[in-house]
């Protein structure tokens, strides 16, 4: 698939024999640190390292404390090191939170000597011209969103969804001959403070950055099936701090939008409610998952479910442009074991939302739907485990300096 063309290409040249690469998941409830050897075979998972989050290190998907996420991260790492036998430089990291903004845009140009096939250096050209274009029209959507006259703004990653040479569809476009280019790359952009926190926490663990992934673009890149790019989906990630949300329409990622709700906004409706500390309302909420639970947690789960689902819709009709949504939402992360989840998203709240064409079927990630990574030792068994492994898989193939791509910042 052209989604991942640039890392079949092997654009960045490799030292001789197997390397390692972290993949850095800093979550709202624990950081997961997998070590990858990447290997002419295809990258392979080494070990896996978690650590828990203290509360006050994050706030709606995104750092709150730097230092606080820093230890933790160096705990996460220290164990996936002894697992894995091996430490790593090189890292990538996962970004998410509710600033963090995904676009997709298509272009059209025209090169002036057909007859010269496509190098990537044109090709960058292209790509960097894009990016800048839509730098400048997030940032000032982002402005006004946010109500600031400045504001500083990055493209964290860029990835090329699809593109066609003079009307015929190509999955490596590089060396055709052709005129008219028309190509449509997906980018992820976050604001200074955001992403800027996320370099002083690697340089702080003595990390080489290679690049920054967006959460639910990994996910809807790595673990949909091709007919699932072929038809269309949602990708619902359901964190501790956030609900991500993909979406995937014409054979590509087109659009993600994050929710500042996920599984501690139940956590704290059932401490407030309850008079309970917070740790003794998250085993109370865990007890409830696993069918444990007690009516009073049942009713306070169900009310929280509604102003979920309320907020759901609110971000769903942001990414709504009048062409129905898929009828399939795919569903991970954490969260998405609490019960009532599944069932709010195939209820009559969303197909009466006119915003499906027919009721949308919901299915549930796992982990062995990245086929991309090995994990032979079987580290990723769980729902919450399909974000970590969807960014370990992006980080074993993305390209240091976003690929085809520069930083740019407005």
């Amino acid at each position: 698939m052209i989604r991942n063309f640039v890392g079949r290409m092997g654009l960045l040249t490799r030292e001789e024999g197997p390397q390692v690469r972290v993949a850095l998941d800093i979550g709202t409830e624990y950081v997961k640190a997998v070590y990858l050897e990447l290997t002419d075979a295809g990258p392979k998972v080494l070990g896996v390292g978690r650590a828990r989050q203290d509360y006050a290190n994050m706030e709606g998907g995104a750092v709150a404390d730097i230092g606080g996420v820093t230890a933790c991260c160096r705990e996460a790492l220290d164990q996936g090191a002894v697992i894995a036998g091996v430490k790593g430089r090189d890292a990538v990291l996962g970004i998410a939170g509710q600033f963090v903004h995904g676009v997709s845009r298509t272009v059209e140009r025209q090169r002036s000597r057909a007859e010269k096939p496509l190098s990537l250096g044109e090709l960058r050209s292209h790509f960097q011209d894009a990016q800048r274009e839509a730098l400048a029209s997030v940032t000032q959507q982002m402005k006004e969103r946010l109500g600031y006259q400045r504001l500083e703004v990055e493209l964290v990653n860029a990835s090329l969804v699809s593109m066609t040479i003079d009307g015929h569809p190509v999955n490596n476009p590089l060396d055709f001959p052709g005129r008219n280019l028309e190509f449509s790359i997906f980018m992820t952009f976050a604001p200074l403070v955001h992403a800027g926190a996320m370099r002083t926490i690697a340089s702080r663990l003595g990390l080489n950055l290679i690049g920054m992934i967006g959460e639910p673009y990994a996910v809807a890149a790595s673990a949909l099936t091709d007919e699932a790019y072929e038809f269309g989906a949602l990708v619902i990630d359901v964190g501790g701090g956030s609900t991500d949300i993909a979406l995937v329409q014409q054979r590509g990622v087109v659009a993600t939008k994050m929710v500042p709700m996920g599984g501690r906004a139940f956590t704290k409706g059932i401490a407030a409610r309850l008079h309970k500390t917070l740790k003794e309302a998250e085993q109370l909420k865990l007890a409830y998952s696993d069918g444990l639970g007690g009516e009073a947690v049942g009713e306070i789960v169900r009310g929280d479910l509604e102003i979920w689902l309320d907020a759901m819709l609110i971000a769903l009709r942001e990414l709504y442009t009048g062409t129905p949504f898929p009828p399939r939402i795919a569903l991970c992360g954490g969260g998405s074991s609490l019960p009532g989840i599944r069932e709010a998203l195939s209820g009559e709240k969303i197909a009466s939302s006119r915003m499906f064409a027919e009721k949308p079927e919901v299915i549930l990630l796992h982990p062995e739907h990245i086929y991309g990574i090995g994990d032979p030792k079987e580290f990723f068994r769980g729902q919450q485990d399909v974000t970590p492994k969807s960014i370990a898989y992006q980080g074993a193939i993305v390209q240091a300096h976003h690929g085809l791509g520069g930083a740019l910042r407005a």
